[in-house]
């Protein structure tokens, strides 16, 4: 619940922030015109369920009638198999036939299975959990740190506590045995890890060459780079505090620049880490540029990628219907929005059926909120969790024209509360007095309250596997997901 109090101020922060006059930065107004970013719905084969109201919808009719709890929605993409247990806790992570849910602070004390759970999908439609990782980064609440890099096979996170901190950090071998991960920087082969100066920790994630693991802070502007080429003995070879607020962030592939989503405003700022990738003897991180924008709120995180030899970025918004942006950086001293990507319950013209539908649901309503792509040279498809719009899945061959071709929204699981342990959307406090729910009032304002399990939260990044995808939601836990109607692979 200290975490959902955190999330609480950081957004009161970032809205109060957001209507303060900026100068010296450059900002990107909203919609150029309409239909700027306008994505077309998929065409669902047969066998799909599709969605009873707009693009990204789940109509309070269908909460009402319990629609939503029975199947979810899907269009193209079919479950393979899943693995619900005690939920997931915002972001997890996922290598060969395996995945890692991240873990909510609370759950050390209310799960059965207490850290990250390990679940094995080497027979994908029955998968099972294998093991239960209890260092103390994946007991201490992992919020959106917990990240494999899966070249190297190392999956790693942070403490991140109540929102903002960092004191343990643990790094595990999962190629060696996907199923049951080795604890690499153990104190005499035990959970214990030494602590470590990590000044504010929320989000983490590696370097493309995977000897850097790189963490950032929502308050403070704090950003921190920890020498992973021995994973054995991880070290921290940068902090330091540069800006205002940070969130998600992506590394170029040479490690040379780092781009960092901000809260506030909604933006990215790009950075020269070359000191750092290099290990220079006193090194800084140095401010190339900013971009920021208006229609959005809380930028997530980002994703450097090539196309056609040009070079871009795609960074999603958390809050305000933000929706995804494809960002030229040919000239990174000048980076500009080249492409929106909203559902149609994003468009402003529905905003009163977006509170209508998420009044009581928690803090998250139709929001993207962490991305993929299919390869980071010339992608053809970007696939991302939703929140309540579940996972999207869009053809970007043509950036300037991208559409949609698959989604899965999984079922709502108010059924199923209390075994929910480590769901962040469950232990989130901002929904619905009990009266609203013996009354039948769906729509009401939110309270401090029992939060509606109408619609789930996906918030994870979906990773492409051939014709699968592998995406874990709040509720619903770990997901494999096969695409069908010839809808992926893209040629």
């Amino acid at each position: 619940m200290n975490g959902v109090r955190w999330r609480l101020s950081r957004l009161a922060m970032a809205l109060t922030l957001a209507v303060v006059p900026l100068t010296g930065v450059p900002m990107a107004a909203d919609a150029s015109g309409p239909g700027d970013s306008d994505v077309s719905r998929a065409v669902c084969g047969p066998g799909s369920a599709p969605e009873t109201g707009l693009q990204g919808q789940v109509p309070v009719a269908d909460r009402r009638s319990g629609r939503s709890q029975r199947g979810g929605y899907h269009c193209n993409l079919d479950l393979v198999g899943q693995f619900q247990g005690q939920g997931q806790a915002t972001v997890g992570a996922s290598y060969g036939h395996c995945q890692y849910l991240g873990s909510v602070v609370t759950s050390t004390v209310l799960a059965q299975h207490r850290g990250v759970n390990v679940i094995d999908f080497a027979d994908p439609a029955n998968p099972k959990l294998s093991a239960s990782l209890a260092s103390p980064a994946m007991l201490g609440g992992t919020w959106e740190t917990l990240k494999v890099h899966q070249d190297r096979g190392l999956l790693a996170a942070v403490s991140v506590g109540a929102g903002n901190g960092g004191i343990f950090f643990s790094v595990y071998d999962v190629k060696t045995d996907c199923a049951h991960p080795r604890l690499l920087n153990s104190v005499a082969g035990t959970n214990l890890t030494l602590p470590m100066f990590i000044p504010g920790g929320h989000e983490g994630g590696w370097a493309p060459d995977g000897r850097t693991y790189w963490v950032t802070g929502v308050v403070g502007g704090t950003i921190t780079a920890i020498d992973v080429v021995d994973p054995a003995r991880p070290r921290v070879v940068y902090s330091g505090i540069v800006g205002l607020t940070h969130h998600g962030f992506g590394v170029s592939n040479d490690g040379n620049r780092i781009y960092v989503a901000s809260i506030a405003p909604a933006g990215i700022t790009v950075f020269d880490s070359s000191d750092i990738q290099r290990r220079a003897l006193f090194p800084m991180l140095r401010q190339v540029s900013s971009l920021s924008w208006t229609d959005g709120l809380i930028s997530q995180h980002v994703i450097p990628f090539t196309s056609g030899g040009k070079p871009y970025l795609v960074v999603e918004d958390e809050f305000a219907s933000g929706g995804v942006r494809i960002i030229d950086i040919g000239d990174e001293r000048a980076p500009r929005i080249v492409r929106r990507l909203k559902l149609e319950i994003n468009r402003p013209e529905n905003v009163s059926a977006r509170a209508a539908d998420t009044a009581s649901n928690g803090i998250f309503g139709y929001e993207a909120h962490y991305c993929s792509l299919d390869r980071q040279t010339d992608p053809t498809a970007l696939a991302c969790g939703w929140t309540q719009s579940g996972v999207r899945v869009f053809d970007v061959r043509d950036l300037n024209r991208p559409r949609e071709i698959a989604y899965f929204n999984p079922p709502g699981q108010a059924a199923k509360r209390g075994q929910l342990a480590n769901s962040a959307h469950v232990t989130s406090t901002l929904g619905s007095p009990v009266s609203d729910f013996v009354n039948g009032n769906f729509g009401t304002p939110p309270y401090i309250g029992i939060v509606d399990l109408t619609a789930d939260w996906c918030m994870s990044p979906p990773r492409f596997d051939g014709n699968k995808l592998w995406v874990s939601c709040d509720d619903n836990g770990a997901l494999a997901l096969r695409f069908g109607n010839g809808a992926y692979p893209l040629s």
